[in-house]
């Protein structure tokens, strides 16, 4: 089962480097179980190049076997307990919620407590999908859509993003545009958090200063920028990290940004065990 679940995270990834990120392993004992595997099986299951890695004929026949093995097997727990007969669900969350959406979701877990049993993880929404496609995960509340025709996706809602600054800078001001931010520095989040790829450019073109070593990782690290340089970064007006940052600084709305973060629902669209779930999570957003 494990060097299945191996095969999948390559066969989606179609990079080894990336599939280990997945899996929180290195590549070297990655490459060495899918040869492993291929021993086995007598086929080679991947064509590598220095340029590319791509599905084998026998790993395009392996494919959907070993999605259909991997997740009969995860089910074998839901369908041989004798005390529980609840659907087991995995459902990630990611780092950053808008709080009202945050509580309605809770709500919404719990109303179904007598059918399902969650088990909530938070990853980078950057990681979601592929958890998704190797049956690690069953659900997902992202801030990342697919393109994937085997994933399914709603949007849950999209909320704005405002400008995050030290208290000082713009004092009784409810909100700004980007050309009070001329000349502030544009601090990056880490690559998990700022989802805007094109956000820097744009930013740059209206007199921000971009300075790529400006990154933070944690709060902690914002608030040493906001309170030691005349910078800023973006987060949603209404998220908990906003608002765990007050009263030092202050989220003010940009009124000619347009910039927005959106929240996704996201599961595996021929998997109907979870439909309900879906149903009432889709309802979580209102």
């Amino acid at each position: 089962m494990h060097h299945l679940r191996y095969f999948l995270a390559v066969a989606r990834e179609l990079n080894f480097t990336r599939a280990a990120r997945s899996l929180n392993m290195s590549v070297p004992p990655l490459s060495q179980r899918i040869r492993d595997l291929e021993r086995e099986l007598g086929e080679p299951l991947f064509d590598r190049s220095t340029h590319h890695t791509r599905l084998s004929a026998a790993g395009e026949a392996l494919l959907p076997l070993a999605e259909s093995v991997v997740a009969d097997f995860d089910a074998i727990p839901g369908l041989i307990s004798s005390r529980d007969q609840r659907c087991d669900v995995r459902l990630a969350v990611p780092d950053v919620l808008n709080p009202t959406h945050r509580r309605n979701l809770s709500a919404s877990i719990r109303s179904l407590e007598e059918r399902f049993r969650f088990t909530i993880r938070q990853l980078p929404s950057l990681e979601m999908e592929s958890a998704l496609l190797s049956h690690s995960l069953d659900l997902a509340i992202s801030h990342v859509g697919t393109s994937d025709d085997r994933l399914a996706t709603v949007v849950l809602y999209r909320e704005p993003l405002g400008a995050v600054v030290d208290a000082s800078h713009f004092p009784g001001r409810t909100s700004l545009t980007l050309a009070d931010l001329r000349g502030f520095t544009y601090i990056q989040g880490p690559r998990h958090w700022d989802l805007g790829s094109h956000r820097a450019d744009r930013l740059a073109a209206q007199g921000v200063v971009v300075d790529k070593d400006a990154q933070f990782t944690d709060t902690s690290g914002l608030l040493v920028f906001l309170r030691s340089t005349k910078g800023f970064s973006l987060a949603p007006v209404e998220s908990a990290t906003a608002l765990a940052l007050d009263p030092e600084c202050t989220v003010l709305p940009v009124e000619d940004l347009g910039a927005t973060l959106t929240t996704y629902l996201v599961w595996r669209a021929a998997d109907a065990r979870f439909e309900p779930v879906v149903q009432v999570l889709r309802r979580a957003r209102d």
